[in-house]
């Protein structure tokens, strides 16, 4: 058996030495590893995406008005701590869905509309252009609603590898995004056989401390339906090594030569053999690092303030991934249900993605590129 694992594991090196190879990058393990890579290649997606902004002429993005988006700890401290101020404020702003009874603010309606599309957007054609709409949309609200003017942030985890506890996202400072949960034994984890994080109570300090979450979960009668109770948080620093390294990171765009299979990498979609080997993947990994409720919950997880931090790491990895090969990674692949059940067609880029009443209806085709100028301006350093 370790035989085997071996001789898988060479393959696997193999393959994304060639897939490297054939974009004009080849990387060693120990740059992988070290984040090196990762490093180099967000520079050529960065600088290729400013090349484009050049090279279009446009006046609705330009080098002066493209907004940059940061790690958490490159963001400094002050900035943060408005960051939060807007969420807070959002916390504060009306919900705009009708005729629901738990949901009362602009930051719950965004858990409303992803718990409506759930069956669409996840494992489907729709994934990575959808959240890429719906990060975008949210600090669109932070910035209109409630005047944030500062780098909207990511998360990216593979950083907190070691102990996510001493994350600058969850330490409890003010600078941060609160702190792990009250310590429960047997959390569970979120997750089915995993085990459970270090946490698993409500958050003990820093902001959204004195956050209610007002509906869900999922698994409620009435998921809609008011069910006030605090944050809770369940960090697990064996799942962010185990399956969002910068290593998995890294590799899971070297590996997809194509956006069917990225999506499947980057999901750990186990209809596609290719990507059995993510198991949850980065974006199963990224989520239940943080666990707890409503982070551990698939459809009301954006009612956890960190999941978009989360997910602007994964259209992260998306923005990368495109830019390394720009002009052919312009596609969609996929169905529009969610692993395909019930069987379904397939989605094309003409296909509208509805999301009001939070934002405007746009057709996928126009959430391909960050610096189009419509609706996007935006890159990541």
């Amino acid at each position: 058996m370790m035989a085997f694992l071996r001789r898988f594991s060479l393959f696997a090196l193999l393959v994304a030495s060639l897939l490297g190879s054939a974009l004009g990058q080849t990387y060693s393990q120990d740059d992988i590893i070290s984040g090196k890579a990762l490093q180099d290649m967000g520079k050529k997606a960065y600088d290729t995406a400013l090349k484009r902004i050049e090279d279009s002429g446009s006046s609705n993005c330009t080098k002066d008005t493209v907004h940059v988006r940061k790690e958490w700890r490159n963001i400094p401290g002050p900035e943060r701590i408005e960051f939060v101020k807007a969420i807070e404020c959002l916390m504060e702003q009306p919900n705009v869905y009708p005729n629901v009874t738990g949901p009362k603010s602009m930051f719950d309606s965004f858990g409303v509309l992803h718990y409506k599309l759930t069956p669409y957007v996840h494992n489907s054609a729709y994934f990575l252009l959808f959240h890429r709409y719906y990060i975008w949309t949210y600090e669109q609200k932070l910035r209109d609603l409630c005047g944030y003017t500062g780098a909207f942030p990511y998360w990216e985890w593979g950083l907190d590898a070691e102990d996510v506890e001493k994350s600058p996202i969850f330490d409890g400072s003010e600078t941060s995004m609160g702190s792990n949960g009250a310590k429960v034994n047997g959390t569970g984890g979120g997750f089915p056989g995993l085990g459970g994080g270090t946490g698993g109570g409500c958050v003990t300090t820093g902001p959204f401390v004195n956050y209610t979450v007002n509906f869900g979960p999922n698994t409620e009668p009435d998921p809609l339906a008011p069910n006030p109770r605090c944050l809770k948080r369940d960090l697990n620093t064996f799942l962010c090594a185990t399956y969002a390294s910068i290593k998995n990171t890294t590799e899971t765009m070297l590996e997809s030569p194509d956006i069917e299979l990225f999506q499947a990498n980057i999901q750990g979609d186990f209809r596609y053999p290719e990507a059995r080997k993510w198991s949850m993947a980065v974006h199963g990994g990224g989520h239940f690092t943080i666990a707890g409720d409503p982070g551990g919950d698939f459809h009301f997880s954006p009612l956890e303030p960190v999941f978009y931090l989360h997910h602007g790491q994964i259209d992260r990895m998306y923005f990368i991934w495109q830019n390394l090969d720009f002009e052919n990674r312009q596609t969609m692949a996929g169905t529009i249900t969610m692993m395909d059940q019930p069987p379904s067609r397939n989605g094309t880029l003409d296909d509208i993605l509805d999301i009001s009443p939070v934002g405007t209806p746009i057709a996928y085709r126009e959430l391909l590129d960050t610096v189009s100028g419509e609706p996007f301006c935006f890159v990541y350093e």
